[in-house]
């Protein structure tokens, strides 16, 4: 049977970059040895596969080209813009459930916010293990205590100290994905507060390898879990965050986070952004 894939982009930098995602909203039929077909297929990152819920609005399931994944921000994004784009949608308010939990998805005339997992902080490997992986003189790297951070997917986060630092990264997926594997998350998070634009919070690149990506131009869940690292580890008091990603592979991308507070603490947060659409719809047989 012939499959519609759409092909988008989500969190451009205006009409550029983002992060390519399948998105599939015929699935009747859809074993997971099929979905799983489809994105290697595809080859993107990511492609979201829409299904009805009984227990939300929608169902939907994410694909790697190696894996299926819990959550993907950036495959949601994109979900959501195509189908307000497509006149798919008739309200500003959506539930969503995924592998992650029941999540709610806000639809804003040019993006889409969506709400991220249940927030969690843990130890994550030695410094001497992330200098080693990174392969940098401790001074580069201003994460002394390292934290893995997740709010869907779990991804250690590193700082160093600058953008000439952060883009002669050469990192060895290999060894990424080994260490990943020992402590149980899916990747390494880098970044600076030294930025390209000034209103900017920081500049990352996002190393993947254990669900098949080598690197990421724009990923929506570590975003939301950096968001956190900032203000819970860091003590930075903001509530909105822009983040830049992607700009090494020359696929320049934002992603804006915004956080919801009670007594001073997160209760929820939301990943947004916009979408572009790449060239045309492929099928598949």
């Amino acid at each position: 049977m012939d499959r519609l894939i759409y092909r988008v982009s989500a969190f451009p930098k205006g009409n550029k970059g983002g992060n390519e995602a399948g998105v599939v909203l015929e699935t009747e039929g859809l074993d997971e040895k099929e979905m799983q077909k489809i994105a290697t297929h595809v080859g993107y990152s990511e492609t979201a596969f829409l299904f009805p819920s009984d227990k939300a609005d929608y169902k939907v399931r994410y694909f790697s080209p190696k894996t299926e994944v819990p959550l993907c921000g950036h495959a949601t994004i994109a979900l959501f813009n195509l189908m307000r784009n497509i006149d798919a949608l008739d309200k500003d308010t959506y539930t969503i459930e995924t592998k992650a939990g029941i999540l709610n998805i806000k639809i804003k005339e040019d993006s889409v916010l969506m709400e991220m997992g249940e927030i969690v902080i843990e130890d994550g490997p030695s410094f001497e293990d992330v200098q080693e992986i990174l392969g940098l003189e401790a001074t580069c790297i201003l994460s002394k205590d390292i934290k893995q951070v997740g709010t869907g997917i779990m991804e250690i986060f590193v700082e160093v100290d600058s953008l000439k630092t952060l883009h002669t990264l050469n990192l060895d997926p290999v060894k990424v994905q080994s260490l990943c594997e020992r402590i149980g998350c899916k990747g390494i998070y880098v970044f600076t507060e030294e930025t390209e634009d000034a209103s900017h919070a920081t500049q990352g690149r996002n190393f993947l390898p254990v669900i098949g990506i080598n690197e990421e131009s724009a990923t929506g869940t570590a975003s939301g879990a950096l968001a956190v690292y900032l203000r819970e580890i860091k003590g930075i008091q903001a509530q909105h965050f822009v983040f830049e990603q992607g700009n090494v592979l020359g696929k320049p991308s934002l992603i804006e986070v915004d956080l919801h507070l009670e007594n001073d603490r997160i209760s929820t947060l939301y990943v947004g952004g916009g979408m572009r659409f790449i060239d045309k719809i492929v099928k598949y047989a």
